[in-house]
């Protein structure tokens, strides 16, 4: 381990603030004082690290935004880290990216991380917080510019960027009804989050207006990724009166369902009808090509880049909850059922 402004404050007998004051030119410093410190320093061959002491004087921005992401599998996430970074580049602006792993401790960990490299804004892609314990994030957006991707706390001025997950997974459930779906299965994730409480808000509404009552047999709670759409399909296929369409959560979920099915020899979608939600790149890649909802996560990435900046900049906010418009991308996993 280096050598650190610790060593320097023992080796010339004095305290850590008054090594920091004199390196920082931030506040008074005699003369006997200054005098051991600067023999320390040549003594104990110090270097002094640039970033520490930017840290050190809070005045001193060092032009970085911390972003917490609960997964880097969830390929929808590096989706909108590229059109944020292409935003925030614009503005000489960096990233410290912080992997959750989809834990409040862990997001808190990194949010005191965050805090301590004087980060200019903190952006949360899917917080882990809910309306009942999101104390601790009204409480940051009132020490720093904090920002919320596909996510709102209900009742707080948290800015948030998300699509209409409420509307996406409406126009898909309608539009399979439309193609003459009556038995249409939704593998859902956790519905204590707020993007998959939306979506089956909308798949219920979908079904509501065309008169069609929910069935339970027909609704898998899975971990969003190819492995619990793999095995939410697995359960449908093993029911008696199976779904001839599968609504998933996620284009990495619908993947996993294009596994099932082609695993126990049916096809898609001449035995089942298909459709996805994100719209990541790697779904105009699969085969068939999967239908999906496109919610736009460049263009996310992007608002989000733009919003942060006008926080920074302490500029007015017209709007404090942008809510993208998603919309039907028809490709090749859905068919009229006859």
């Amino acid at each position: 381990m280096g050598i650190t402004i610790k060593d320097v404050a023992k080796r010339a007998d004095t305290s850590i603030t008054t090594v920091s004051r004199l390196m920082n030119k931030s506040g008074y410093v005699s003369k006997e004082a200054k005098k051991r410190i600067d023999k320390a320093i040549k003594d104990l061959d110090y270097k002094p690290n640039v970033m520490a002491q930017g840290l050190i004087n809070k005045s001193l921005s060092m032009k970085t935004v911390g972003i917490l992401i609960p997964d880097m599998q969830n390929l929808f996430y590096p989706a909108i880290l590229t059109g944020l970074e292409d935003e925030l580049e614009r503005h000489g602006y960096s990233i410290f990216l912080c992997i959750t792993n989809r834990g409040q401790d862990m997001e808190k960990k990194y949010i005191d991380t965050l805090l301590g490299k004087n980060v200019d804004a903190i952006i949360f892609a899917a917080a882990c917080a809910r309306e009942n314990s999101a104390d601790y994030l009204v409480e940051l957006s009132e020490k720093v510019p904090a920002l919320l991707i596909n996510d709102y706390i209900i009742g707080s001025d948290i800015c948030s960027v998300m699509a209409d997950e409420v509307g996406g997974a409406y126009k898909a459930v309608t539009y399979l009804l439309g193609l003459g779906h009556t038995k249409i299965g939704f593998i859902n994730g956790n519905a204590d989050r707020t993007t998959y409480r939306q979506k089956q808000e909308g798949y219920e509404k979908a079904l509501a207006v065309n008169e069609i009552k929910p069935n339970n047999k027909y609704l898998m709670r899975e971990t969003p990724n190819e492995q619990g759409g793999y095995k939410g399909a697995k359960k449908f296929l093993a029911l008696s009166d199976p779904p001839t369409a599968i609504f998933a959560a996620s284009d990495q979920m619908a993947i996993g369902v294009i596994r099932a099915v082609l695993e126990v020899g049916y096809s898609i979608p001449e035995d089942f009808s298909l459709i996805g939600f994100s719209n990541i790149p790697l779904a105009a890649e699969v085969y068939p090509q999967l239908t999906t909802i496109d919610q736009f996560p460049y263009k996310t990435g992007k608002l989000v880049g733009e919003m942060v900046m006008k926080m920074i900049n302490k500029e007015d906010l017209t709007q404090r909850r942008i809510l993208i418009e998603p919309k039907l991308l028809i490709r090749k996993t859905c068919r009229e059922l006859k």
